[in-house]
């Protein structure tokens, strides 16, 4: 079978076709903990209140990624003399996403992430925060269904609000680590904290977004 002939393409059709391309900044996340984590948020040390304060932490965070997947393959090597081929037996979904925060002044990105992860390990709800300060204070971990959460999203959009969006939303989500956060008496910048969370599977979903006034 030939392959396709060249073909002539002037300027205008380049343009039209082509050059209408996405841009890497604009984007909205989701970070939506579960009911017994808002509470916990909301009643301990953290201060933190979703319902009030979780639109501004997820103004704030700056970069993050669109997720990944690969194909788990097996090589067959008996069908055909001398050819390799690869079968296709498992579909694998990167396991963690990262986010980067800018901390506001009241450090609610910072007290958000890590009352969230308190939380996962119960610290906090098998004694009190202020008790650990007590060598002999253990944690119990709590229960995945009682962390983990369905309701983490990254929608990717457009400035012409009339495209198109992506939605992926990440099932069984939950903070697996924070990076440690640098603070120095150089040259001041603006505080940023980095997060993994911890993700089964996602969704991935095509919309339209309606035209606001």
């Amino acid at each position: 079978m030939a392959g396709p002939s060249p073909n002539i393409i002037n300027t205008s059709t380049v343009k039209g076709r082509i050059l209408n391309l996405a841009q890497t900044s604009v984007y909205q996340v989701k970070l939506q903990p579960p009911e017994e984590v808002k509470s916990y948020l909301n009643e301990s040390w953290t201060g933190v209140n979703y319902a009030v304060d979780g639109f501004d932490i997820e103004l704030l965070c700056t970069e993050t990624n669109l997720p990944g997947q690969t194909m788990a393959t097996h090589d067959q090597t008996l069908d055909y003399p001398g050819v390799t081929e690869k079968m296709a037996y498992r579909k694998i979904y990167d396991d963690r996403i990262d986010f980067t925060f800018m901390v506001d002044k009241e450090y609610n990105v910072i007290q958000f992430l890590e009352g969230w992860i308190d939380f996962v390990a119960g610290q906090g709800t098998t004694f009190d925060s202020d008790e650990y300060v007590n060598r002999t204070r253990y944690y119990r971990m709590n229960y995945p269904n009682d962390y983990k959460t369905d309701a983490l999203y990254i929608t990717k959009f457009e400035k012409d609000v009339k495209e198109s969006a992506l939605t992926y939303q990440f099932v069984g989500a939950f903070p697996l680590a924070i990076t440690a956060t640098p603070v120095s008496y150089n040259a001041s910048d603006v505080l940023r904290c980095s997060a993994s969370f911890s993700y089964m599977r996602y969704v991935k979903r095509r919309q339209r977004i309606l035209q606001t006034a």
